[in-house]
């Protein structure tokens, strides 16, 4: 049986090549013209734990990470103890055997191999070698492109000497060997495209540091913290060959000061961070609206409140995101659901605060910042670039003048003529502080006025179906690609059901909501949070009262999940 839509995860302890094994497979596939959607999860602590990384590939295009494995590979007891009872009949089940640390007790109708892991690669003299021993057993059972693998290993291993190159191919070899010997009972293999396309594998945290560059970014300042870094190394890796500036700062608080220095210096600067970092940017949040400075801040969400789940997924940042800043205090929150969003709406977040000089905050999740697709290679040309509004260098210049839309010219230090104040004060339109009720009031209304025409610069949502539906879904996030793979299910078995994907999730674009809500009959919000935190705002701004669907046990919602509520609220 050929299945061009199929799932292999490996599982094991952190430090033994999960992450390696699941790269490799993941790569493979993608060479072999396959559309991958991966998802991954590693411990929180460095002396290690329990490791996962599953891969999806598929002729068609993928949205998620899907229902379950089709596939198992266990490096040890552990990681066969936690995925057993999703062990159905049917099922591949590679495991470290003899010589592991665990016998399974094989549930019925699944079709085990024992492939001696450990016990091979302290054979070879490398017991680092043992991934590699279960990539070649993977290839051999699973028909992985062998040729591909090879290449990909050889990129990986080369700089480390022939030795060491020699060393993992062999193991590689050794594990095709032992699959070979046993006999094939499992109907599951990766069918290869014919068609090859012009893609790239990204994760979502590469793809905001790529849109970034795109989108014009200068300056970067962060600190780092789980699951946002990777945005920075990306960062670091490319900014400077073009002349930008990366700065490590002492803490949060002190990254968003930074990026805002640039800022008014005229460069595009950003800063990427996860749920406690950005609450210790609140005051400096404040301080990008009240001194109308771009910025562009990226929240990769992971579990809260606290330190949380460092390592683990959460949509639940977004009280936080829209609101958190003492007074009144308004910002652009942008949502991304896969890693082409990561690019184009990285973009777009530049192109937002240098038009309206408001900070941006881009919204990621811990799930979508390790998960890697292909995605069509992006081409720097078919992004538009907004640049801020200058100052024309004529009569007396006033950094904060009310125009009609609300939106003053900005000139960069050292502009003849340009020499303005620009402090977290309430100042008036020349910049001079002053603290009287009235000019407060005006200069409040310029700055929050300026933000009413944002839902006309960017797609703020989509909708997905026509006519009228007996059920509204509206999915923010990563859970827009689940949502999507569930309705297309429920429409396959006869269900009347459309979706709504929100972009941009502040300033609510309220006339859109409503316009979708007249046509469904009840309205369901899946969120990846315990308060429903989406749902609440909805429930403030609108007339809408969904039902709110939340979990928020550190990993995301599946499809089948979604089909099950949805057939839930039907009956």
């Amino acid at each position: 049986m050929n299945k061009n839509d199929l799932i292999i995860r490996v599982a094991g302890e952190g430090g033994e090549g999960i992450i390696s094994t699941g790269d490799f497979i993941t790569q493979a596939c993608a060479r072999a013209g396959l559309e991958v959607y991966t998802f991954k999860t590693f411990p929180a602590e460095i002396k290690g734990g329990y490791a996962m990384y599953q891969t999806r590939a598929s002729a068609a295009p993928l949205f998620n990470q899907g229902d379950t494995f089709d596939i198992l590979c266990a490096f040890n007891g552990e990681a066969y103890d936690l995925n057993r009872s999703r062990l159905r009949p049917g099922t591949a089940f590679v495991y470290d055997g003899p010589g592991g640390d665990f016998e399974p007790d094989v549930p019925e109708g699944v079709h085990a191999y024992a492939i001696p892991m450990t016990q091979t690669a302290r054979q070879l003299g490398s017991i680092k070698a043992k991934n590699m021993v279960a990539l070649g057993a993977l290839s051999q059972l699973f028909s992985i492109p062998e040729q591909p693998l090879r290449e990909i290993i050889a990129a990986k291993f080369t700089k480390k000497g022939t030795t060491v190159l020699e060393s993992n191919l062999n193991a590689f070899t050794r594990g095709r060997e032992l699959a070979a010997a046993l006999p094939k009972t499992d109907p599951w293999k990766m069918e290869a495209s014919a068609q090859k396309r012009d893609v790239v594998v990204l994760s979502g945290n590469d793809a905001i540091g790529l849109g970034a560059l795109i989108a014009g970014l200068d300056f970067f300042a962060a600190y780092p913290i789980t699951p946002a870094t990777e945005i920075a190394r990306y960062v670091a890796r490319h900014l400077p060959k073009r002349g930008g500036t990366l700065i490590q700062a002492e803490d949060e608080i002190a990254s968003l000061a930074q990026v805002l220095g640039a800022s008014f210096a005229g460069k595009k600067a950003m800063t990427a961070t996860s749920g406690p970092g950005l609450a210790l940017m609140g005051e400096m949040l404040g301080m990008s609206f009240m001194s109308e400075t771009p910025c562009v801040v990226v929240d990769v969400q992971r579990g809260g409140p606290s330190t949380g789940l460092p390592t683990k997924h959460e949509q639940s940042d977004l009280f936080m995101a829209i609101h958190g800043s003492h007074g009144d205090c308004g910002r652009i929150v942008l949502s991304v659901e896969g890693v082409s969003d990561c690019i184009a709406l990285t973009v777009e977040a530049f192109n937002l605060a240098e038009k309206y000089q408001c900070p941006v905050l881009l919204l990621s999740d811990g799930s979508l910042a390790f998960s890697t697709q292909t995605v069509p290679y992006p081409e720097p040309a078919d992004y538009p670039i907004v640049a801020r509004k200058s100052w024309d260098g004529k009569g007396d210049y006033q950094r904060y003048v009310i125009t009609d839309d609300y939106i003053s010219p900005m000139a960069a230090p050292g502009t003849p003529g340009g020499m303005h104040i620009a402090t977290g004060l309430e100042h008036d339109q020349n910049g001079e502080p002053n603290y009287t009720g009235a000019n407060h009031e005006a200069m409040q209304a310029k700055r929050f006025r300026k933000l009413d025409t944002v839902v006309n610069d960017v797609a703020p949502v989509e909708v997905d179906g026509e006519g009228n539906a007996d059920i509204g879904i509206i999915a923010w996030g990563s859970t827009i690609g689940v949502v999507r793979e569930a309705i297309a299910r429920l429409r396959a078995d006869g269900h009347s059901v459309k979706g709504f994907y929100p972009k941009l999730l502040w300033p609510m674009p309220v006339e859109q909501y409503e316009a979708f809500a007249a046509t469904c009959g009840k309205i369901m919000l899946p969120e990846v949070n315990y308060l429903g935190q989406l749902a609440h705002f909805i429930r403030a701004e609108t007339s809408l009262r969904p039902v709110s669907y939340t979990i928020c046990g550190g990993l995301p919602f599946t499809p089948a999940m979604i089909v099950g509520k949805t057939k839930e609220m039907l009956s």
